[in-house]
């Protein structure tokens, strides 16, 4: 009785479709499109009924192959753009259907050869030209364009610019699609897709406030569009604009339709709170971040070091160190990593300084030491700036002098700079401070007055109008 049930279902969706042949060819399509869709118990004979029903009438057959293909079903849709071209072999849209199934089966030479002829047959087709573009545009962007220029000549009014812009946007080369966007005269006409990529465009080249306005014009149709404001967002992060990005955040998460957050989202969230000041907001944002993260450690790096700038505003300094570990773990560290470790360190010494903690001060600033003894081990070709940044803390964990703790990372820093024939603006002021420190240590706590002199004549080579050296020469 079931069986029974089901072949009475399948025989009166095929009567519609015989009783609607007098009908226009959409609504066949549509009733066709149902058939294939239910892929009811006798659908090998439905299947069969639908061509026997439309094979005069390619523009059915080849929607009606579309339908197939929408399924998936490249061996149906082959055949039906196949009958219509047997009913009409200059059917320009058979030959579409054709590259689109060649699409489907990754295979580029068929699907340019069918859009080609597609083209041929109908030379004022938009689509024809689009789809060819499309494959042309992962071997040469330029080829894709100059194709869509042939579309001007026989579409002047088709917006080929937009098109043009959105090849190169695909291909990556983004101030080629900033060029083409940049001469659609009525954004209002663009689609959603190109206003999105134009403003993408736009941000990926650090035009900022050019974005903007054109996620502006976007939302201005479609005010709860989530990657418009997600775009216009970020760049207002970007630019700092705190109290708007903080307003477009909210249009992301709370007043969009149909948004599906990602992790660059609750990244650009905490950076904003950040600027704001706003500290336990941005740590629960880029918390949020690192759990949306997962599995892209170079992300969540990033996210780490945040985490470690957040909490060094908050006085918090164990967090700040350790989420800056977690920023640099896994790998060997680079010069960069250390150098700011080091930093870290020394700016917490400072914050304690301020705070009078002398004691938890020189742990830091200790610290701060010895990440700098390891980046000199691990990176030598940066010793000088290594020995500079030892003699700036060992001079603050001996504010007086008497112990010498940063004369040695001086004397080392002076013997190999001042043997450079080209020093560079930087390694010039590092010899200053090295050449400053050992005036004042000799002159001061040695009391050695030679060897003061002999620092304060180096000094007035590089720097004439040193008053502390032109001092000390004069003795």
């Amino acid at each position: 009785m079931k069986a029974i049930k089901y072949f009475l279902a399948g025989a009166l969706m095929l009567t519609s479709v015989t009783a609607t042949m007098a009908q226009d060819n959409k609504t066949i399509i549509e009733q066709a499109t149902q058939v294939i869709k239910a892929k009811g118990p006798d659908y090998q004979n439905q299947v069969k009924q639908l061509y026997k029903l439309n094979k005069k009438n390619p523009e059915v057959l080849v929607g009606i192959g579309k339908a197939f293909l929408f399924e998936k079903d490249t061996v149906n849709a082959q055949k039906f753009a196949d009958y219509a071209l047997a009913k009409n072999g200059k059917y320009a849209k058979a030959f579409l259907l054709k590259g689109d199934i060649a699409v489907m089966k990754d295979d580029a030479g068929a699907a340019a050869e069918n859009y080609q002829q597609a083209k041929y047959f109908d030379p004022k087709d938009p689509d024809a030209y689009y789809k060819y573009a499309m494959i042309l545009r992962g071997r040469s962007p330029e080829e894709a364009v100059a194709n869509l220029e042939e579309l001007r000549k026989q579409r002047p009014d088709y917006p080929v610019d937009a098109l043009c812009g959105r090849i190169y946007y695909i291909a990556q080369k983004y101030e080629n699609a900033a060029s083409y966007y940049d001469k659609v005269t009525d954004r209002s006409k663009l689609e959603d897709e190109d206003v999105t990529y134009y403003a993408m465009t736009e941000w990926l080249l650090g035009n900022r406030d050019k974005s903007i306005e054109i996620c502006k014009s976007g939302l201005a149709r479609d005010p709860r569009r989530s990657g418009w404001n997600r775009i216009a967002f970020y760049n207002y992060t970007d630019l700092k604009q705190t109290a708007e990005a903080l307003d477009y955040a909210d249009r992301l998460f709370n007043k969009s339709d149909s948004a599906h957050f990602i992790g660059e989202d609750y990244t650009y969230y905490g950076t904003a709170l950040q600027q704001a000041q706003r500290w336990d907001d941005a740590i629960k944002a880029y918390n949020q971040a690192i759990e949306l993260n997962k599995g892209n450690d170079k992300q969540i790096a990033i996210i780490n070091k945040n985490l470690s700038d957040v909490y060094l505003k908050k006085n918090d300094y164990d967090n700040a160190v350790a989420y800056f570990e977690k920023s640099i773990a896994g790998a060997e560290p680079t010069m960069d990593n250390l150098d700011n470790l080091g930093t870290l360190y020394a700016e917490i010494a400072s914050s304690k300084t301020q705070a009078g903690d002398k004691e938890g001060a020189a742990v830091a600033f200790k610290k701060a030491d010895e990440t700098y003894a390891r980046m000199m081990t691990a990176y030598p070709n940066f010793k000088n700036y290594c020995n500079y940044m030892r003699g700036q803390i060992n001079a603050n964990l001996d504010p007086d002098s008497k112990q010498g703790l940063a004369k040695p990372f001086y004397e080392d820093l002076a013997n190999s700079l001042e043997t450079k024939a080209d020093k560079n603006n930087s390694e010039i002021a590092m010899l200053k401070q090295a050449y400053l420190y050992l005036i004042v240590y000799h002159f001061n706590v040695k009391q050695d007055k030679a060897s003061a002199k002999a620092y304060a004549n180096k000094m007035l080579v590089i720097d004439p109008e040193n008053e502390t050296a032109k001092q000390v020469a004069a003795l």
